[in-house]
């Protein structure tokens, strides 16, 4: 999610920017299907989807971003080019990176 700061834009965290998005419609694309990680992590962790998440939770996230106005940025890394620190085990929908 992009979200303007004084008059410039930034990318913002995680599931605080996308419930910071203001609208009920991107946040229930996403709400009961993340889980985040069940312990601390660092605040520079970067979250992204695996292939299965973006698949069963991205473009619906990105859909009500559209119908919405909400602005986006799509990021797309290969696994190989970061060091996973954590992984949804349960459902494969998200991972924490940090880059190598």
């Amino acid at each position: 999610m992009i979200h303007p700061a004084d008059g410039k834009w930034f990318p913002a965290d995680w599931k605080s920017g996308l419930m910071s998005a203001g609208c009920l419609e991107v946040t229930d694309a996403w709400i009961f299907k993340l889980r985040g990680s069940p312990g601390p992590l660092p605040s520079n962790a970067r979250f992204y989807f695996t292939e299965k998440g973006w698949r069963e939770i991205g473009r619906r996230v990105v859909a009500a971003c559209q119908h919405n106005g909400q602005r986006y940025r799509i990021i797309a890394i290969k696994e190989t080019d970061a060091q996973v620190r954590w992984r949804d085990k349960h459902d494969n929908y998200e991972v924490d990176v940090q880059p190598k």
